[in-house]
């Protein structure tokens, strides 16, 4: 059933891609962005330039059409900048969030789809354990601190205003759109970025870190089947169920993106609020929505490749 659907942050990485998935399946959609960190200015939407932070400026949205659903990607998604300034994330992430809920309410949207991340659970409390949703939450960074705050504040506010909630956890995305000259997110582009331009290669942490590393096309896909009945007040995993070493990505990524050229490592300490390794336990997205990547990290990398026109 075509739906009517509004996408806080909808020109950014994932929103401008999650846009094309929703729009080919016939839904109507209306993008909700402040134009600082986008993709594209481009769509055949309609584009409301608005501040999440300012519910002033929320108020006065007229929506014409009622919403059904609202997905919400908005928000700071850097780390690194998120300890350097942890005000801005808390007032980004959290204040966002609170208006957007706010905002849910007093126009009656009945389904609220938030875009969270796996820093909410800290380190595993075993190497190379998988994250399960049922593990407890003990986030290291500011980041992971604000994207939390936001997940119980959906529950508490949802299920007192009978919003129906859908938070998934996003591990490391990756593809094409993601804007590799940024070097506080998004590790895959950051690595294509120095082993691309440089012959000497900077990692911050030991190399036998580890990451889940899923493609920004089965990231897409699991955020429309959130619009299933059963992601009702459900979190979820979003992630590939698999671990990738940081010595093998950077060797995949000097393979595929330079044949095999010789570069020099240099290996020095990690920053503060850095997680050891993490990857997800996917077996409940598996579960309810019948969700499965389709995208291993060879195939992902070459079609990042041909987008970037290597």
């Amino acid at each position: 059933m075509k739906k009517n659907i509004l996408i806080t942050g909808g020109l950014g990485f994932i929103g401008s891609r999650l846009v094309q998935k929703l729009k080919s399946h016939k839904n109507n959609i209306i993008i909700l962005d402040n134009f600082y960190s986008n993709v594209t200015k481009k769509s055949n939407c309609k584009i409301i330039n608005a501040d999440i932070t300012n519910y002033k400026a929320l108020e006065k949205i007229n929506l014409k059409k009622k919403i059904d659903v609202i997905y919400h990607l908005a928000g700071q998604s850097s780390g690194p900048k998120s300890s350097i300034d942890p005000q801005l994330d808390a007032r980004l992430n959290i204040i966002g969030t609170l208006n957007l809920l706010r905002f849910a309410s007093k126009n009656k949207i009945k389904k609220f789809i938030f875009s969270s991340t796996f820093t909410v659970y800290g380190d595993p409390l075993k190497n190379f354990t998988k994250l399960n949703e049922n593990d407890d939450c003990k986030p290291k960074s500011m980041y992971g601190i604000s994207k939390k705050a936001c997940e119980d504040y959906i529950k508490v506010i949802c299920n007192k205003e009978k919003i129906d909630w859908t938070i998934l956890r996003l591990f490391n995305v990756y593809g094409p759109g993601q804007n590799i000259k940024r070097l506080d997110q998004g590790i895959v582009g950051i690595f294509i970025n120095l082993i691309t331009s440089r012959d000497k290669i900077l990692v911050t942490g030991s190399l036998d870190r580890f990451k889940d590393l899923i493609f920004i096309d089965d990231v897409v896909e699991a955020f429309f089947l959130c619009l299933k009945k059963k992601s009702k007040n459900q979190t979820f995993n979003l992630g590939t169920g698999r671990k990738t070493l940081i010595s093998d990505l950077i060797n995949k990524i000097i393979d595929i993106f330079e044949n095999g050229k010789k570069k020099k490592i240099i290996v020095k300490e990690a920053p503060h609020g850095e997680i050891k390794g993490a990857f997800a336990d996917i077996k409940k997205i598996k579960k309810f929505l019948n969700f499965e990547p389709k995208f291993d990290l060879e195939s992902g990398l070459h079609k990042f490749k041909k987008y970037l026109k290597f």
